[in-house]
Order: structure tokens, then C-alpha cells, then sequence
């Protein structure tokens, strides 16, 4: 058979050119993730793993040398030994039910946050923490843990 000519070959070329140029632009029309961002995300997903399993020695490993936490009777700036003793204390106080992350996102160049729920038993925390990025590696600064 003949190929296609006249006004249906341009209808035909006109088509395709329409679909292929929406699948192009509509496929690069999210940002793909840089990966100093994706770095963040990982980093973040480990912490949340770490809280939902009640690990503070999972935890304590991205904690920045000095960290500012905050949990229910110890308020203020800690080493990372002291912090990870403390969060030892609240995970056997407070045993994980379930830690659910509510949002997260950049909140500035080199900062990171993360809004979550914590749960022990019958007692819910609202939980957040902010990682940042200091010279070559990404650690946690902020940690706070506030009964709802």
C-alpha cells in the first residue's frame, strides 16, 4: 500500500508532534530532586526509622556534635553522648506504638525539616527535627518531642 498523503499525512504529522511535545514538557514539568535534596530525604527517612523502632543509637548516629532537644523533663543543648542517653530514657519511658511523618521539606539553603506524630501507648507527641548540612556531612540539630 501507498503511504498516507495529503491532508491525512499532515493531520497524522501534526498529531504526533502534539503528543510527543506534551509527554516532553509534561515530563519535565517536576523538578527532578538535586542530590543534595534527595541526601536530606534519605538521611530523614533513617531518623524516622530510628524513632519508629525506638533506636537511639540508630538515632544518636546522626546527631550533630552539639544538638538542641527537647523532650518531657530535659529541655536544652546536648552533646551527642548526652543526647543519646536522654533518648535512651524517653524510648524505655515512652516505647514506640508508631512514628508517622505529617511533612516535610527545605526550609532554607542548608536546613531540613521534618513534622511528625510520635506514638507511645495511649500518649501523643508531636515530634520535629531539623537536619542541616555542615561542611561535608548532613546531622541532626534539632529535636524536640512535645506531648499533644
Amino acid at each position: 500500500m501507498l503511504p498516507a498523503t495529503g491532508t491525512k499525512y499532515k493531520k497524522m504529522k501534526y498529531f504526533l508532534i502534539i503528543i510527543f511535545t506534551s509527554v516532553f514538557f509534561r515530563g519535565n514539568a517536576s523538578e527532578p530532586l538535586v542530590p543534595e535534596d534527595q541526601m536530606f530525604y534519605e538521611i530523614s527517612d533513617y531518623i524516622a526509622d530510628a524513632i519508629r523502632s525506638g533506636n537511639a543509637s540508630a538515632l544518636a548516629a546522626y546527631f550533630a556534635p552539639t544538638i538542641q532537644l527537647s523532650v518531657p523533663g530535659k529541655k536544652g543543648d546536648f552533646s551527642r553522648t548526652q543526647a543519646e542517653i536522654i533518648m535512651q530514657d524517653f524510648f524505655k519511658k515512652y516505647p514506640p506504638s508508631s512514628f508517622s511523618v505529617n511533612s516535610e521539606g527545605k526550609s532554607s539553603g542548608t536546613n531540613f525539616y521534618t513534622l511528625g506524630t510520635y506514638t507511645s501507648g495511649s500518649v501523643q507527641f508531636k515530634a520535629y527535627y531539623v537536619i542541616q548540612r555542615t561542611d561535608s556531612e548532613i546531622t541532626l540539630h534539632i529535636l524536640k518531642f512535645e506531648i499533644q
